[in-house]
C-alpha cells in the first residue's frame, strides 16, 4: 500500500499528524533564536607574548621568529601573519575552515613547549586565545547630562556598568571617556631638593602607613577574638599628615632635635583625576561612554532586549537630568534585515497565491495548493530549531527561494487528480490514482534539486566562509522541498478527497464577477495554448535559426560578463556612518580631539537628517594603549529608512559628502570603519615582501602616493600598516657611571616612570569607594627636557644623585612594528575602490600606476590580494561545485529516463538559462559577485524541472504513435498551462527579492536577480528551444525509422506484386488444361 492511498484511507489520523507537526513548528520558531548570519567560528588563534623593554627587531629576532619556525607545522594552518612591536609579539594564525581548533590549540601549546627554552628569560609565556566574534562589541551607550564628566563616570562606575555586567550574556561593559577620581599628590622639585627626598621614597612611606594588618588572635575566656591592627587613612587630612621624612634641627643643645617632616610640608594633596588617554562625546557635549560585549554563544539579539530592559530600570534610578543614548546597536541592524527578508517572504507568498488563481480559477484547488506554503515552512522551521540553526538572512533567503518551488509538487499532483475527476471518479479514487502517478516523478524533480546542494554541503570546508555561511541556506531549502514533497504525496490527497472535495468544471458555478473571470481566462488560456502550438511549430521549421542565433546569444553574454563588472560581496547599508581618524604618532589627545570635533562640526553642517552623532578619542577598544590617543571615531547616526524624510541623507549619500573633507585637516588621515554589518572588506590589498625593510617602506610610500595621485577616478581610500614612528626621549645611561654611584638600572627606570607619570601609592577608601592615591612630579616640573636631568635617584648608600650625573638623552624615533606574514616581513596598502566600478578595472588600473610610476627592486616582491583575489579563489571553487551539481542533476534524470540522450538535451537549458542572468544584471545596473554564484547553483536545480516534465510527455506521446513533430508541438500544447505556473509561481514570489529588497536587503538580492532571471529566460527556452533540440536530437532516429520502414514498404509492395503473379498465374493454369 502506497503512502498516499494509506493517508486517504486514514484522512482524520494524517491530519491530525499534520495538526501537530504545525503546532511543534509554531512553538519552535518562537524559540529560535534571531541573527544576522549563521553561527560560524572564526578559524583564528592568536598568540601573544610580553618581551618588556625590548624594541621591534629584538622582539622579532628572540621570540617572533623562534615561535614561527615551530608554529608553521601545526596541523590545518593556512597563513600565519605576525606583528613584532616594542615589549610585544603577536602571532595570528588563520587555519583552513573545518579544523578543531582545541585540537590546533593544543598542538601550539605542545610546539611551544619545544622551543620554551630558547625565548628569552625576560619574556612571559606565550599567552595563546581564540578569535570569538563576541570580542566586537555588539551595542554603546552615551551616558551624559548636566554633569562634570567626573560626576558622569561615578555613575556609570558605581550603578550603570555593575548593573549591565549582572545580565546573563552580558561578558563586560568597557568604559571610556570620563575620568577616574583619584587622591592626587604633587611634589614639587624644589622641595623635594630641600628636603633630600625622591618620589619612590615619598610613595614608599605613604604605603607603609596606610595598613591594616592581621595580629593573629587572643584567647579571652570562652571567646576566641582576632586581632587587626588598623592603620588605614580615615580623611585627606590623614593623608596630608602622613611623616614622610625626619629631619635634624640644631637647637643649641648637645641633643639635636629630630624634627617629623609631614607630607603637607612637602607636597599639594587634594582630590583630583587621573589624566586619561580616551574622551567620549555626544552631539558635541563630554559624556562618558560604555561598550557592552556580549559572551561568547550567547544570542546577540536576545542579549540586547536583556540589556534594554535593564536600562529602563537603571534609568528610573538615576537621577532626571542624566539620559542614556544607545550610540550604536548592531542588533537593530539584524532586526531590520531579518525584516526586510521576512517582509519580502510574505510578499513572495501573497504573489504565487494570485498567481495559482488565476491558473486554477477554483478558490478550493488554490487554498489546498496554497496550504502546501505554510505547513511546509512551519515544518522546515521545526527541523532548524532541533538542528540548532536560527532564524537569520541566509536561513529566510532558503525559504524565500523555496516558495515558488513548494507549490510545484502539490500542482503536479492535484492536477492528476483533477483529471481524474473529469473522467468521473470518485473523489478518494481519484486523490489515490492521482497521487499514486506522480510520486515517482515529483520525487525524482524534487531530488533534481536537492542534489545540487549535496557537494556544496560536502565540500563546504573547501568553500571557506562562503562554505560556513550557505551551509544553513542549503539545509533550509532541502528541507523545505522534502516538507513539499511529503504535503503532496500525503495532505494533498487527504484534501481533495475528504475535507475539501475537488469538483468538476462542470460543477462548478461561479457567481457574477468571479464566473466572468473565469469563463474570460479559459478563452485566454485556450487562445494561448493554440498560438504557442503555431509558435512551436514555425520554430521547427527554423530550428537552425533558432539554434545559432541562441548559440551567438550565449557568446554574447559570455562576452558581456567583463562590462557588467565584479564586486566580491554586496554591501548591506546601515542606519550610521563611522569615520576614523589617525593623527602622527605621539599626537596628544587634546589636539586630536580638536581635529577630529572640527570634522564633527563640518559634517553636520553638511548632512541632513542626522538623530545624533557621538565622538570617541584615544584608545578604548580590545588592543588600545596610552600611546594611542592619535586615534579617534565619529559615528553619524542617521534615521532608519523607514523614518527617513525625503531630502535626508542614507548612508551612500552621507558618505560621498563626508568624503570630500577628508583632505581638509594636514596630517590628518580618515578613513571609513568597516561598520557593524560588513561581512567581509572591498579593498584591493598590494602587498610589498622583502627582509629588507628600509626597501619596503620606501617602496610602499611611493606606491601610496602614486595611487593617490593617479587614482583617485578608480579609488577612495588607500592606506597603509606601516606606521611612523612614536617620538621617543631616548635616555641613555652610562652603566659603568652607575656602578660607580651604586644606581641600577631598575631603580632609575622606576624613578623616571613615577616622576613622569605618577605612582600609585595606596589607595583610600572614599564612602566605600576604593580612590588610588598617585604621587608625581608637578607639572611646572615635567615640562622641559632639561627637567629630565634635574630628577633624582636614591643610590645604594641612600644619597640622592641627579640624572644628569649618569645619564643622557636625544630625540628619536620608537622603532615602528614589524609585521610579518609567512615568516616573511611584509608591508600591506589596502585601496578602497569607488562604488559602482568593477573590482578588476580597479585592480588593472592599479597595477598599471603601479608600473609607470614606481621602480620595483628586484629583492622586492610585490603582490596583489585582498578582494579580487578571494573573488577569483571562490568563484574557481564554486565553479567544481556547479560542475558536480550539474553532473549529479544529468545522473538522477539519466535514471528516470533509462536514457543518456533525453537528459542531455534537458541539460541544455543550463547554459541558455545564463543569457537571462546577463541580461537582468545588465537591466538592473547590478554587478556580479560571489552571492551571485549561489543564484546559479540554485539555478541548475530549478531550470530542469520544466524540460523534464516536456520531455517525459513528448516522450509518452511518441509511444502512443504520434509522429516526432507532431509529439513535439502536442506535447508543448499540453504542457504550456503546467509549466508556467511552476514558473510564474516561482517567478513572482521572488519580484520582492530581486526587483525590491530594499536597504537591508542587498545581502541576498543577488540571489533572487540570478534565479529570477535565469528561471524567466530559461523557461522560455524550456518552451520554445527545447521542442527543436529534441526535434534535431531524434530526427535522425526518426529518419533511420522512416528509411526502415520505407524498405519495409518496398519489399512488402515486392511481395504483394509477386504473390499477384503467383495468383494470375493460378488463375491460368486450369483454364489452359481446361482448352487442352
Amino acid at each position: 500500500m502506497s503512502i498516499s492511498k494509506l493517508a486517504v484511507k486514514k484522512p482524520t489520523t494524517t491530519l491530525i499528524i499534520f495538526i501537530l507537526l504545525a503546532a511543534l513548528g509554531i512553538y519552535c520558531t518562537t524559540s529560535l533564536p534571531l541573527d544576522m548570519f549563521p553561527d560560524m567560528d572564526i578559524p583564528y588563534i592568536i598568540v601573544s607574548t610580553s618581551y618588556s623593554n625590548a624594541g621591534p627587531e629584538e622582539v622579532e629576532k628572540s621570540v617572533t621568529r623562534t615561535m614561527e619556525s615551530v608554529l608553521s607545522s601545526v596541523t590545518g594552518l593556512k597563513k600565519m601573519m605576525s606583528t613584532s612591536q616594542t615589549g610585544s609579539s603577536l602571532i595570528m594564525m588563520e587555519f583552513e575552515y573545518g579544523t578543531n581548533l582545541d585540537e590546533a590549540g593544543n598542538d601550539i601549546r605542545d610546539k611551544i613547549d619545544i622551543i620554551r627554552n630558547y625565548l628569552p628569560t625576560d619574556a612571559d609565556s606565550p599567552i595563546i586565545f581564540r578569535m570569538d566574534p563576541s570580542m566586537m562589541p555588539i551595542m554603546a551607550l552615551i551616558v551624559t547630562g548636566s554633569r562634570t564628566p567626573e560626576e558622569l563616570s561615578a555613575y556609570v562606575e558605581d550603578v550603570i556598568q555593575p548593573r549591565l555586567e549582572q545580565i546573563d550574556g552580558v561578558a563586560s561593559a568597557s568604559i571610556s571617556g570620563g575620568y577616574e577620581k583619584a587622591i592626587l599628590i604633587d611634589v614639587p622639585q624644589d622641595r623635594l631638593n630641600a628636603y633630600d627626598l625622591t618620589i619612590t621614597q615619598i610613595a614608599q612611606m605613604i604605603g607603609a602607613q596606610n595598613i591594616t594588618s592581621s595580629g593573629g588572635s587572643i584567647e579571652a575566656g570562652e571567646s576566641n577574638y582576632s586581632i587587626s591592627a588598623e592603620g588605614t587613612y580615615k580623611s585627606i587630612e590623614d593623608i596630608k599628615n602622613t611623616v614622610v621624612t625626619y629631619k635634624v634641627k640644631q637647637n643649641g643643645t648637645a641633643q639635636p632635635e629630630m624634627v617629623s617632616i609631614m607630607l603637607r610640608d612637602v607636597a599639594d594633596v587634594y582630590e583630583g583625576y587621573k589624566d586619561t588617554n580616551s574622551l567620549a562625546f555626544l552631539d558635541g557635549t563630554p559624556s562618558v561612554m560604555l561598550q557592552v560585549q556580549k559572551q561568547s554563544g550567547k544570542n546577540s539579539v536576545t542579549t540586547a532586549e536583556k540589556v534594554r530592559k535593564q536600562l529602563e530600570v537603571i534609568e528610573n534610578e538615576l537621577p532626571s537630568d542624566i539620559k542614556i543614548v544607545e550610540a550604536f546597536n548592531t542588533t537593530d541592524d539584524i532586526k531590520n534585515t531579518i525584516f526586510q527578508v521576512l517582509k519580502s517572504l510574505v510578499e513572495g507568498i501573497i504573489l504565487a497565491v494570485v498567481v495559482l488563481y488565476i491558473f486554477l480559477r477554483s478558490f478550493k484547488s488554490t487554498f489546498i495548493i496554497a496550504l502546501s506554503i505554510p505547513v511546509s515552512v512551519i515544518i522546515t522551521l521545526c527541523l532548524m530549531y532541533f538542528c540548532g540553526f536560527t532564524i537569520n538572512m541566509m536561513t529566510l533567503s532558503g525559504l524565500l527561494l523555496g516558495i515558488g518551488m513548494l507549490v510545484d509538487n502539490s500542482v503536479v499532483v492535484l492536477e492528476n487528480i483533477f483529471s481524474y475527476r473529469e473522467k468521473d471518479a470518485k473523489p478518494e479514487v481519484a486523490a489515490i490514482l492521482g497521487s499514486e502517478e506522480m510520486i515517482t516523478s515529483i520525487t525524482a524533480s524534487t531530488l533534481t534539486t536537492i542534489c545540487i546542494f549535496l557537494p556544496m554541503i560536502m565540500f563546504r570546508k573547501k568553500l571557506g566562509m562562503m562554505g560556513k555561511l550557505f551551509e544553513s541556506f542549503a539545509f533550509t531549502i532541502v528541507f523545505s522541498l522534502l516538507c513539499s514533497l511529503i504535503v503532496a504525496a500525503v495532505l494533498v490527497p487527504v484534501l481533495s478527497s475528504k475535507y475539501l472535495k475537488i469538483e468538476k468544471v462542470s460543477e462548478r458555478k461561479l457567481p457574477g464577477f468571479l464566473g466572468h473571470f473565469d469563463r474570460i481566462m479559459g478563452r485566454f488560456f485556450t487562445w494561448l495554448d493554440n498560438k504557442y502550438a503555431n509558435g512551436v511549430k514555425f520554430t521547427l521549421k527554423h530550428k537552425k535559426i533558432l539554434l545559432v542565433s541562441m548559440f551567438g546569444l550565449l557568446i554574447g553574454s559570455v562576452v558581456l560578463i567583463p562590462v557588467i563588472g565584479f564586486i566580491f560581496m554586496p554591501t548591506t547599508p546601515a542606519t550610521s556612518v563611522s569615520v576614523s581618524l589617525e593623527m602622527p604618532k605621539g599626537t596628544t589627545i587634546e589636539s586630536t580631539r580638536e581635529v577630529i570635533q572640527q570634522m564633527e562640526s563640518n559634517v553636520l553642517k553638511d548632512l541632513k537628517g542626522v538623530k545624533f552623532s557621538t565622538v570617541s578619542v584615544g584608545g578604548s577598544g580590545i588592543t588600545s594603549s596610552a600611546s594611542d590617543t592619535n586615534t579617534a571615531t565619529l559615528r553619524v547616526t542617521l534615521y532608519p529608512e523607514s523614518e527617513r524624510q525625503e531630502g535626508w541623507d542614507s548612508e551612500a549619500t552621507a558618505k560621498e559628502k563626508i568624503r570630500k573633507y577628508f583632505n581638509s585637516f594636514p596630517g590628518a588621515e580618515f578613513t571609513f570603519g568597516s561598520g557593524n554589518m560588513g561581512f567581509a572588506g572591498s579593498s584591493i590589498d598590494i602587498v610589498l615582501r622583502s627582509n629588507d625593510l628600509d626597501l619596503a617602506r620606501k617602496t610602499a610610500k611611493e606606491i601610496q602616493a602614486a595611487v593617490k595621485e593617479n587614482g583617485s577616478d578608480y579609488v577612495n581610500e588607500t592606506t597603509m600598516d606601516l606606521e611612523d614612528g612614536l617620538p621617543e626621549l631616548k635616555i641613555n645611561m652610562d652603566r659603568n657611571r652607575m656602578y660607580e654611584l651604586g644606581i641600577t638600572a631598575y631603580g632609575a627606570g622606576s624613578e623616571l616612570n613615577a616622576a613622569i607619570n605618577g605612582m600609585t601609592a595606596s589607595r583610600y577608601d572614599d564612602d566605600g569607594t576604593q580612590v588610588d592615591i598617585v604621587v608625581g612630579l608637578a607639572d611646572e616640573d615635567k615640562k622641559t627636557f632639561a627637567d629630565l636631568e634635574q630628577i633624582y635617584v636614591s643610590s645604594s648608600t641612600g644619597k640622592r644623585i641627579p640624572f644628569a650625573s649618569f645619564a643622557r638623552y636625544e630625540e628619536t624615533l620608537a622603532p615602528v612594528a614589524i609585521n610579518r606574514e609567512n615568516q616573511t616581513r611584509t608591508i600591506r596598502i589596502s585601496v578602497e575602490p569607488k562604488p559602482g566600478i568593477s573590482l578588476q578595472i580597479v585592480q588593472d588600473e592599479i597595477q598599471k600606476i603601479v608600473q609607470e610610476n614606481v621602480v620595483i627592486d628586484e629583492n622586492l616582491l610585490v603582490s596583489y590580494e585582498g578582494a579580487m583575489a578571494d573573488m577569483i579563489e571562490t568563484a574557481t571553487n564554486f565553479s567544481v561545485i556547479i560542475l558536480m551539481a550539474v553532473l549529479l542533476v544529468f545522473a538522477v534524470m539519466a535514471s528516470q529516463f533509462e536514457s543518456f540522450k533525453d537528459p542531455f538535451i534537458i541539460i541544455f537549458t543550463i547554459p541558455l538559462s545564463f543569457i537571462g542572468v546577463i541580461m537582468i544584471y545588465l537591466i538592473t545596473r547590478n554587478m556580479l559577485n560571489v552571492i551571485s554564484i549561489i543564484g546559479m547553483l540554485v539555478l541548475v536545480g530549478t531550470i530542469v524541472n520544466n524540460g523534464i516534465v516536456l520531455v517525459d510527455y513528448t516522450n509518452l506521446l511518441r509511444k502512443r504513435g504520434l509522429t516526432l513533430y507532431d509529439a513535439c508541438v502536442e506535447a508543448a500544447r499540453n504542457r504550456l498551462r503546467p509549466i508556467l505556473m511552476t514558473t510564474l509561481t516561482t517567478v513572482t514570489s521572488l519580484i520582492p527579492m530581486a526587483l525590491f529588497p530594499g536597504e537591508t536587503g542587498a545581502m541576498t538580492q543577488p540571489i533572487g536577480l540570478t534565479v529570477l532571471g535565469g528561471m524567466t529566460f530559461g523557461s522560455l527556452m524550456t518552451l520554445f528551444v527545447m521542442p527543436a533540440i529534441y526535434y534535431v536530437f531524434n530526427s535522425s532516429k526518426e529518419r533511420r525509422a522512416a528509411k526502415k520502414a520505407a524498405k519495409a514498404e518496398k519489399k512488402a509492395k515486392k511481395a504483394e506484386k509477386k504473390t499477384e503473379k503467383l495468383a494470375i498465374v493460378s488463375a491460368l493454369e486450369p483454364k489452359e488444361e481446361e482448352n487442352k
